[in-house]
């Protein structure tokens, strides 16, 4: 029988079994060969949650087999975090940030794209699908199921901890420190391709009356076609990225 004495610390308490979450630290028996990230996660915690593995005081990667009477000390990710530099929990970063949403946060999604980042949204994508996408596209996925983090190949991803998708893009804001890399407006907000200038005169037709009269800068989706300008809505926009980048801030530089 295998004795470990397991710390685990901030939110990441919560997510632990009832009995196992009643104490600060408590000594979990096994009794078969068994990896740290093995062992957290029957313990209720998925490994995406996880910033930082420590046995016995020196730091240590997922694959670690606990030996008997060891120490573990699990702290979650904490901001901020950078997925394009690789440690020793995620050797392997990803090339660009990108995000793939759960259906269950759906109203995130164009949120995300419309402080310019790259995110997937399908709501008929189940479980198995999402995490294949956030692996073979190197997406972070952000979910309020905890079970879908728990799938092996998924290795970036967030349990989103609010229900109001304005209040997850300051989550999503803060954790990544995403504040002085927005790029509002850059992306077509329902389905999430890239914008780019247009002519007046190439869209025309397309155009309101009123909105042909008074304005007379556009910008079209590479891949939907649809047509944005600044209109009385933008400054709404405006308002709103805003509130999300102070807010993030302020948490950010909170104390404690």
């Amino acid at each position: 029988m295998t004795a470990v004495t397991f710390t685990f610390h901030s939110n990441l308490r919560k997510l632990l079994k009832k009995e196992a979450g009643l104490c600060t630290s408590f000594q979990h028996h096994f009794e078969r060969r068994a990896s740290i990230k093995d062992v957290v996660e029957s313990l209720g915690v998925p490994h995406p949650l996880i910033g930082r593995l420590t046995v016995n005081g020196c730091e240590v990667n997922f694959q670690y087999i606990l030996h008997d009477k060891d120490t573990v000390q699990v702290r979650p990710l904490t901001p901020p975090v950078n997925p394009l530099v690789p440690d020793i929990l995620r050797p392997t970063p990803l090339p660009a940030l990108a995000f793939v949403v759960d259906v269950n946060a759906g109203r995130l999604a164009p949120l995300l794209r419309m402080l310019g980042y790259d995110t997937l949204y399908q709501n008929d994508a189940r479980n198995g699908e999402l995490a294949e996408i956030a692996s073979s596209q190197n997406r972070i996925l952000l979910t309020r199921d905890i079970t879908i983090l728990k799938r092996k190949i998924v290795m970036h991803g967030y349990l989103l901890q609010d229900q109001d998708p304005i209040r997850q893009a300051i989550e999503v804001v803060r954790l990544y420190d995403l504040s002085n890399s927005v790029k509002p407006m850059s992306r077509c907000m329902p389905c999430n391709g890239l914008l780019e200038p247009v002519s007046k005169e190439a869209i025309l037709d397309r155009l309101e009356p009123l909105t042909r009269k008074y304005y007379h800068t556009f910008q079209q989706c590479r891949n939907c076609g649809r047509i944005y300008w600044p209109g009385s809505h933008h400054g709404k926009i405006m308002d709103c990225i805003e509130h999300i980048l102070t807010c993030a801030r302020k948490t950010n530089n909170a104390p404690g």
